[in-house]
């Protein structure tokens, strides 16, 4: 029999925290140096494209969306997320926040009815942006990436993927990932002169976006024999996630032989349809994209795990014992630099917001 004593909090075992993140970053563009508390300064900005004369194309792309159109846009998201927040309703969020972030916003709700700490755990976009990136694609869907300040005072930025169905859609937002400190940032182009975007496919890279979330998703699940060929760099959320699932297997297992009592496995899976990306100066890619985890422990024949007193995970539950397994579903949006195939290198996971989305035990 086992006794699971810990007293973690929320944010002990739900999320990266922030000392694992980093609290600030700075994040270096063509012709612009911006730093998260204050625009710095900016060197040699490139000119503004000229005006083409009526009824002919320019002989070079310009980005589809401008600073100020997207100063209207990232406000907006922000006040949805922070209306419905309030009032834990999901419907509030439209027609800003769709997809997962919609989706885990929903789970995370359902769960704040039964224990209201998991309210501290949301993680809200501010309205200030800090570095905005575009594309120079006019085809539908039009892709975006702003890595927007935290709403939260001292908080951590986001990359935000933002997304335009048709010309008379709005641009909608389906996650932020909240930017790793302490890792080096990707340089992309000044909003005056945007970048091409990138899709699932997109060759030229050191992988695809697609087999790079994969490859992602595969590491986060099995560690780095996963990776033989060492092409995914070290990450402050791999790190953490792999150290809490340790950390509580030796907890499971006090006093016993490794896994004599309970075994832990997490398994992630990369959410397809939600990957968008724009290239960076180097020739690689900022790539931004959502996957889904589902944490369980197994319980063997004869050992119980225990949790003392109520916590954030049992209050969900209703129960505090569980003689045959214990689970826990996350959401997670992150953002990875892929460098281009010429350049080599490694891929580098740049940013992560975990969600806790259901807990459940027996």
């Amino acid at each position: 029999m086992t006794r699971h004593e810990q007293r973690r909090t929320a944010r002990e075992d739900a999320m990266t925290t922030t000392s694992a993140l980093g609290r600030r970053g700075l994040m270096l563009g063509t012709g612009s140096l911006l730093a998260t508390g204050l625009l710095a300064a900016c060197a040699s900005e490139p000119e503004v494209p000229p005006a083409p004369p009526t009824g002919k194309e320019l002989a070079e792309p310009t980005p589809v969306q401008t600073a100020e159109q997207l100063s209207e846009i990232i406000p907006a998201i922000s006040a949805a997320v922070t209306e419905a927040d309030k009032a834990k309703d999901v419907k509030k969020l439209a027609p800003r926040v769709v997809g997962s972030a919609a989706d885990f916003r929903k789970s995370a709700y359902a769960m704040i009815k039964k224990a209201k700490e998991w309210a501290d755990e949301l993680h809200v976009p501010g309205e200030t942006i800090i570095v905005p990136m575009t594309s120079v694609d006019s085809e539908f869907p039009r892709v975006a990436v702003v890595l927007v300040e935290d709403a939260a005072k001292d908080g951590v930025p986001y990359f935000m993927a933002l997304q335009q169905a048709d010309a008379r859609s709005p641009y909608t937002t389906w996650g932020w990932a909240q930017q790793a400190v302490g890792v080096e940032m990707p340089m992309v182009a000044n909003e005056l002169v945007g970048a091409d975007p990138v899709g699932p496919d997109t060759e030229g890279l050191l992988m695809t976006p697609k087999e790079a979330m994969a490859l992602y998703a595969k590491v986060l699940t099995d560690g780095d024999s996963a990776d033989p060929d060492d092409l995914l760099a070290e990450n402050p959320f791999q790190t953490t996630a792999h150290a809490n699932i340790q950390a509580e297997r030796k907890a499971l297992n006090a006093g016993v032989e490794w896994d004599e009592a309970a075994t832990i496995r997490e398994t992630y899976e990369v959410k397809e349809e939600e990957l968008l990306g724009l290239r960076t100066d180097d020739g690689g890619a900022l790539v931004l994209g959502t996957l889904t985890s589902r944490r369980k422990v197994t319980i063997k024949d004869g050992a119980t795990m225990r949790y003392e007193e109520d916590n954030a995970y049992t209050k969900v539950i209703g129960k505090k014992e569980f003689t045959s397994e214990y689970i826990r579903n996350y959401g997670t949006h992150v953002a990875l630099h892929i460098p281009s195939k010429d350049a080599g290198g490694a891929i580098q996971p740049i940013g992560a917001t975990q969600t806790v989305l259901k807990v459940s035990g027996k």
